[in-house]
């Protein structure tokens, strides 16, 4: 007969072999969500720092755990090339925990104040030590691969140097299979740009600059224009985002010169924090003194005023001028979800938004008197006005958060990143506790 005490030792033994084996031999698969870990600007007032956290949000709701290095590109010009090799191996020691990085790409954010070349080799580099942890990787790119400042001849030697520079340094690692890079652009123009540069046309994905939901809780307009200063009569065109010279405020200025004397423009935005050119000082030196109780920069706002603004606003404008070097613009993607009809410059990024839905009215760019018949046309043609803002809220609904970042996801899978991954842990505790109980 089988004492208590002998049964007791027993099944103690039993738990102690049992996880001296688990140990050395034994490792369990737990589901857990895919991590992905992104580099960007992030939390400040930028453009890709606001589009990375809208596409992390969306994520998240998808089921992706994520994780955000930040990017300081006001640190570029002050790092020695040692800083910059232990800022690499920093970022890639991070990303040894991720199953995917994903890179928010503008050339400043790499150093593009050291120079075009600085800029690339270390974008480069980020690249090829991720394909030696064997890391899969996906880059956004919010402009051309890199831009060009220059014209004629100049312009020509510029472009072939970027181009060879950029297919020897960073288009290889997007021809690799075994550990997998994808780049993200929002136009077919912009692909064929890149196509041109050396890249391969399998790794070029084209998804549309997501929109934010269309605005259905506005304020009253009449109340919104009271608290904000305009007389109760006021046609109110405004234009949302930094201020840039590629932004055409200046054009809009000279416009409002053409416009009867109720109307008013507002410039939402400041400069970007990173900027150090003039163009404040001469945009505020264009606005002549009979015109300056009707033009306004109000610098950068909070959300709270940016609403009232969009309230109040009869028209939206962005007078981009030709060709500036973009994929897509957050700024127009705010204006077409505002409910408001938006006058746009036909550039390449607008009409390739304009072919799908016909949401904005369009004008050449640079040509005032067309801006100014079109800002008229649209404020007193109500029919147009509604058929703008119902197809530019169509056109929101179709290319939401939600569903291009739906598409995002399609892309990591074909990568070899679901929603949730299997992971080996070793299990000793959890077997052995088992045991024990047992």
């Amino acid at each position: 007969m089988i004492s208590l005490l002998e049964v007791y030792w027993d099944c103690e033994l039993y738990a102690a072999i049992a996880a001296i084996y688990v140990a050395n031999n034994f490792t369990a698969e737990v589901t857990m969500p895919s991590r992905i870990l992104h580099i960007s600007t992030w939390k400040t007032p930028c453009g890709i720092a606001t589009y990375c956290e809208n596409f992390v949000r969306s994520l998240e709701k998808a089921g992706f755990e994520n994780d955000v290095l930040s990017l300081t590109p006001s640190e570029w010009p002050d790092l020695l090339p040692i800083d910059v090799s232990r800022w690499c191996t920093d970022l890639l020691e991070r990303a040894k925990g991720f199953d995917l990085v994903h890179i928010q790409h503008e050339h400043g954010l790499f150093g593009y104040a050291l120079g075009q070349k600085f800029a690339c080799k270390r974008y480069a580099s980020v690249l090829k030590g991720l394909r030696q942890l064997q890391i899969p990787s996906v880059t956004t790119f919010h402009t051309d691969v890199a831009p060009n400042r220059y014209s004629g001849l100049k312009g020509i030697v510029s472009r072939f140097k970027r181009t060879r520079l950029w297919s020897r340094h960073v288009c290889c690692h997007f021809r690799d299979q075994a550990t997998p890079a994808n780049a993200i652009v929002h136009s077919k123009r912009t692909r064929k740009s890149f196509v041109r540069h050396g890249f391969p046309v399998a790794a070029i994905n084209v998804f549309p600059h997501p929109c934010l939901a269309p605005r259905t809780t506005l304020l009253p307009t009449d109340a919104s224009k009271k608290q904000l200063g305009f007389p109760a009569d006021a046609k109110v065109v405004t234009i949302f985002g930094f201020l840039s010279s590629y932004k055409g405020h200046d054009l809009a200025i000279e416009a409002m010169k053409k416009l009867p004397e109720n109307y008013h423009l507002a410039m939402v935005g400041g400069m970007h924090p990173e900027a150090s050119d003039t163009y404040m000082d001469k945009l505020v030196a264009t606005i002549p003194e009979s015109l300056q109780s009707r033009i306004r920069i109000t610098g950068w706002v909070n959300r709270d005023t940016a609403d009232l603004y969009f309230s109040a606003t009869d028209i939206c404008l962005a007078p981009y001028r030709a060709n500036p070097e973009l994929s897509g613009s957050g700024a127009v993607t705010w204006a077409l979800s505002s409910g408001r009809p938006v006058i746009a410059s036909k550039i390449p990024a607008f009409q390739n938004v304009n072919r799908s839905n016909d949401c904005m009215l369009m004008f050449t760019p640079g040509c005032i008197n067309e801006l100014a018949w079109a800002i008229q046309k649209v404020a007193h043609d109500e029919l147009l006005s509604h058929q703008l803002v119902r197809r530019a809220t169509e056109f929101c609904l179709l290319n939401s958060w939600d569903l291009v970042t739906k598409n995002v996801t399609e892309l990591y899978r074909r990568m070899g990143v679901d929603t949730n991954r299997n992971r080996s842990q070793e299990n000793n505790r959890v077997f052995f506790e088992a045991s024990r109980a047992a």
